[in-house]
């Protein structure tokens, strides 16, 4: 009798253990569902002068939609001007609209633009944005090139 009684609460102990354990596919999908969230997103861009201070164009990627940048500052003069800009995305799907202000360097002899910020209205508030950029036509002040957002480091 007493290995019976035994037995029997071993098992009830085991099934009630085994059900508070997380499932092992269940503990994966969460890591691939967050690892997904927090991946990278990458984009691309075009856009040519529009009026004073601002660019208008493209971007495409992980997110569609129409691009507007903003010259917040004066760059200065010679041939590195050291520019913030807000980047401002109005995405296909309106959800992931954003706009983020970035600073960096645009050297005026080789058209090369680097900049770095971050999303502060809208989709991701917070997280980390960095764009390189090439002058394609000096005509219109177009130019082409890349943005990286980190969603991991939003707030």
């Amino acid at each position: 009798m007493n290995k019976l009684l035994f037995f029997m609460v071993a098992l009830v102990c085991w099934s009630c253990a085994d059900q508070n354990m997380p499932h092992p596919q269940l503990t994966r999908q969460a890591a691939d569902a967050h690892a997904r969230k927090s991946a990278p997103l990458n984009l691309t861009f075009a856009k040519s002068i529009a009026g004073a201070n601002t660019w208008m164009g493209t971007v495409a990627g992980d997110i569609q939609g129409s691009l507007t940048t903003v010259l917040l500052n004066d760059p200065g003069q010679g041939s590195i001007w050291h520019v913030e800009f807000d980047w401002i995305v109005e995405a296909d799907d309106a959800q992931y609209s954003f706009t983020a202000r970035l600073k960096g360097i645009l050297n005026t002899k080789t058209g090369k633009v680097v900049m770095n910020g971050t999303i502060i209205q809208g989709w991701q508030v917070g997280a980390q944005v960095h764009e390189e950029g090439q002058m394609v036509n000096p005509d219109n002040l177009s130019f082409e090139g890349n943005i990286r957002i980190m969603p991991a480091s939003a707030d």
